[in-house]
């Protein structure tokens, strides 16, 4: 059952993401153009992806032993700075704006962090 909340807990969080990594977007082409917009696209994409692997982690170490599922936790951290350090990598490749790359980042992890705020606040008021 744990696994299950957390699930629908990430694919939430994945859904505040994409809503403001989508106005972020649209704002980015109407005031900057379709290469800005590309570019916090693309951070916003590589932030999702990062919370996806989060989440799967956060799932398998919730099963685990707490010295393995800690461990899970450790390697999922350097999984995720490999991948964000591939898609800058890819970014740059791309040619996308790399401060608009930064800006999406930023956009999506901000809705990461008012959905974890509005959610611990539901917890602890119940």
């Amino acid at each position: 059952m744990a696994v299950q909340k957390s699930l629908l807990t990430i694919q939430a969080a994945l859904f505040w993401q994409f809503g403001v990594g989508l106005a972020g977007v649209f704002a980015a082409g109407f005031f900057f153009g379709v290469w800005v917009a590309s570019g916090v696209g693309f951070g916003v994409l590589v932030t999702m992806l990062s919370s996806v692997l989060l989440g799967r982690r956060i799932d398998a170490a919730v099963t685990a032993q707490p010295e393995d599922g800690q461990r899970m936790l450790y390697a999922g951290a350097a999984l995720r700075f490999v991948a964000v350090l591939l898609a800058l990598m890819l970014a740059l490749w791309l040619g996308l704006h790399l401060l608009a790359v930064a800006a999406g980042m930023v956009f999506a992890q901000g809705a990461m962090f008012v959905y974890a705020a509005k959610r611990m606040r539901e917890e602890y008021s119940r």
